[in-house]
């Protein structure tokens, strides 16, 4: 097999974990406790995510970074809107659903960037709720790892001298360490003063902890290996000019986010080592 193959089957694995995440967020949504609410995430949900769903939890896998990480980001977009930011970014979007979901202003562009085939996909499983969509979205089909689609996004209506909200969300355990440095470096060099970043990533304990090796050689069995995991998540961020608040998941269930409801203890076990964080470019 080809390199460029074998980069092609790792990409098809990767967009099906956007659907993986969907499932549990659907999941979630059904819970009489739900600690966020995504009523669309069960139209996302086909025959193969729900099945890839049960095997990746039957395999160890957990749910608590997919949901705390939604709710964090919800909360942490709807401020940022309310102070004024019009534009927001999404990549990686795969089944995120905020579009639909959060009712937000008509000015707001929401620019969602994925792996060529995976927007319209969720496009057309989405289809029924169309008329949910509240503000102006736009795709972009492109792979992060290639230098092209900062560009592609200005052609598309993005303004980087105006201040925007990124979200990088379930995208960083499939990258290596110099693909997620390029990709911190577009996006710091495509945003003004004043932009948010919504971004996770597991921690370097996750490939330390033996809880996690069943499902780790599950990942990499399908072909979508987890590969980054950092020490001080803030830390990287404020190296590369993000002044971040970086929390791991066992602090946030702790109270350590002052603006975020605590998550249960149940989306917090002792083996999902993940930060959360949000930064800002000041």
């Amino acid at each position: 097999m080809t390199d460029t193959s074998r980069r092609d089957d790792r990409s098809e694995a990767v967009k099906e974990t956007s659907f993986i995440t969907a499932a549990i967020r659907a999941m979630e949504n059904d819970r009489a406790d739900p600690y966020v609410v995504d009523p669309y995430a069960a139209l996302l949900v086909t025959p193969r995510s729900k099945t890839m769903a049960d095997e990746a939890l039957a395999a160890g896998g957990t749910i608590g970074s997919v949901i705390v990480r939604a709710r964090f980001g919800d909360i942490a977009l709807a401020r940022a809107i309310d102070e004024g930011i019009a534009q927001v970014v999404c990549l990686a979007a795969g089944g995120d659903t905020r579009a639909w979901r959060l009712g937000l202003p008509s000015h707001v562009r929401f620019f969602e960037v994925d792996l060529p085939g995976q927007l319209e996909a969720k496009e057309k499983l989405l289809a029924p709720v169309e008329d949910r969509l509240t503000c102006r979205r736009v795709c972009l089909g492109e792979d992060l790892r290639q230098e092209t689609w900062p560009r592609r996004l200005v052609a598309s209506g993005y303004d980087p001298g105006s201040p925007a909200v990124w979200i990088i969300e379930g995208l960083l355990p499939y990258l290596r360490l110099d693909h997620f440095t390029g990709l911190i470096a577009n996006v710091t060099k495509m945003s003004s003063r004043g932009s948010i970043l919504l971004i996770d990533a597991p921690h370097a304990d996750f490939y330390r902890d033996p809880a996690n090796e069943r499902f780790l050689t599950f990942m990499k069995s399908r072909g979508s290996a987890f590969q980054l995991g950092l020490e001080d998540f803030g830390g990287f961020l404020r190296e590369h000019g993000w002044q971040a608040e970086a929390y791991t998941l066992r602090e946030l269930s702790a109270g350590a986010c002052g603006w975020l409801p605590s998550p249960p203890g149940r989306l917090c076990p002792p083996h999902d080592h993940h930060w959360v964080a949000r930064a800002h470019l000041a």
